[in-house]
């Protein structure tokens, strides 16, 4: 019986199915519903799904207003505060809390941790090593002993991002293969299959084709009802990959539809629906940036783009292809879809330094606080077209916890 129990054991540990190791790194983390929180450990190059309890938050429908979010977490996990190292955030799709991942440096290396804020800034943790999971590992995940500008190691791009769409895990980032950028697709519950395809795309900036750089971001769209994947690439290619052409050892060649500006980083895609001024709904995604402003382009304008031919060499232009609105959401260190009203996000704020937890309205994308205009004035009185604008302000003064400052 003993053997038998063994061989069983060894059996489920092969095939992924029990958890009998925890991440040695926490690179991204992403949702696949509020009951699974799935990790992408590129030390390792193991992917973690982790089951996970009802939370009741009682601040779920506030926006975030976290300004001295270093602190909250130097405090609360006993670490220095600008020690910090934001790996990825996701915000919880019932409970509205914003699971953070973070490293923290020690004398052998990183510490890998997950904590929980909800929109008062009350922190737990998560519990990486007792929280039920399961894992599979990734059998192709780099192996050069390569660093990139001495801080950035080849491995540490086993996972750049991971998204669920219709039961699969979609995971980017690179492999050993000679065309290292690689999406790979996992069914879910785990089982012993990974299906992984080499990417290539034009990068019109660079004016070349390219199948070393991985997707730095992804998403999922439908487009004249197809679905696709739109992937933002470093110095910053836009890019459809049809859903139906990922096959395990499968060449995929992406479609650039836009350069969205170069010398750029590409953080995080999230999609959403919302509604304009004139009360007309609209759907699209925001892309935000390192080295640039957040960015956002209408769907409609990725269908047509999917219609039409891929965009050739430009040269080191600001951008092309696609349509896109830049937004003024700026030094974001990771974004999420917090509900129907909020975007989540996190940043460094560039007077302070202090990590910041904060939301901003959609249709808006902008936070009054952060500025001083003609309306602020003492003795601004609204009168005529304007009285309408004092309705929206007194909406985002009163999401900002700031009610003394309301219009009347």
């Amino acid at each position: 019986m003993k053997a038998r129990s063994l061989a069983l054991a060894g059996l489920l540990l092969t095939s992924g199915l029990v958890f009998a190791t925890t991440p040695q790194s926490v690179t991204v983390i992403k949702f696949g519903n509020e009951k699974t929180l799935f990790v992408g450990d590129s030390k390792s190059a193991t992917l973690y799904a982790y089951s996970i309890g009802a939370s009741n938050n009682p601040e779920a429908q506030k926006a975030y207003n976290i300004h001295d979010l270093s602190k909250k977490i130097a405090t609360f996990a006993k670490v220095d505060a600008m020690g910090i190292i934001v790996r990825d955030m996701a915000i919880h799709p019932t409970s509205k809390e914003a699971f953070i991942a973070f490293d923290t440096k020690t004398k052998t290396g990183y510490t890998s941790q997950i904590i929980v804020v909800n929109q008062a800034g009350k922190i737990r943790k998560f519990d990486l090593i007792n929280t039920k999971h399961t894992e599979i590992k990734l059998n192709d995940a780099p192996t050069r002993n390569f660093t990139f500008w001495d801080k950035t190691p080849m491995r540490s791009l086993t996972f750049t991002d991971i998204d669920f769409y219709k039961g699969k895990v979609y995971v980017s980032g690179m492999s050993n293969a000679e065309f290292s950028s690689a999406l790979r697709v996992i069914d879910f519950p785990f089982n012993d299959k990974v299906s992984t395809s080499s990417v290539e795309i034009f990068h019109a900036v660079h004016g070349q084709n390219e199948t070393r750089a991985p997707i730095q971001t992804l998403q999922f769209v439908t487009l004249n009802n197809e679905d696709y994947i739109v992937a933002a690439y470093t110095c910053t290619p836009l890019v459809l990959i049809p859903v139906k052409e990922l096959k395990d050892g499968a060449h995929i060649l992406g479609k650039t539809i836009a350069e969205m500006g170069y010398g750029n980083t590409p953080i995080d895609i999230i999609k959403f629906q919302s509604e304009g001024f004139d009360k007309k709904p609209y759907e699209g995604i925001i892309l935000s940036n390192r080295n640039r402003t957040a960015q956002f382009v209408n769907i409609n304008d990725m269908a047509k783009s999917a219609t039409e031919a891929g965009v050739g060499y430009v040269g080191m232009v600001e951008h092309t292809g696609t349509p896109k609105s830049d937004l003024p959401m700026t030094g974001l260190l990771q974004l999420d879809d917090q509900d129907s009203y909020h975007i989540a996000t996190m940043r460094r704020n560039d007077e302070t330094g202090s990590l910041e937890l904060i939301s901003f309205l959609k249709n808006m994308y902008l936070r009054l606080d952060e500025f001083v205009s003609e309306y602020d004035q003492p003795t601004y009185k609204y009168e005529g077209q304007q009285l309408q604008m004092k309705g929206y302000q007194n909406m985002m003064i009163q999401d900002l916890g700031k009610d003394k400052f309301i219009k009347n």
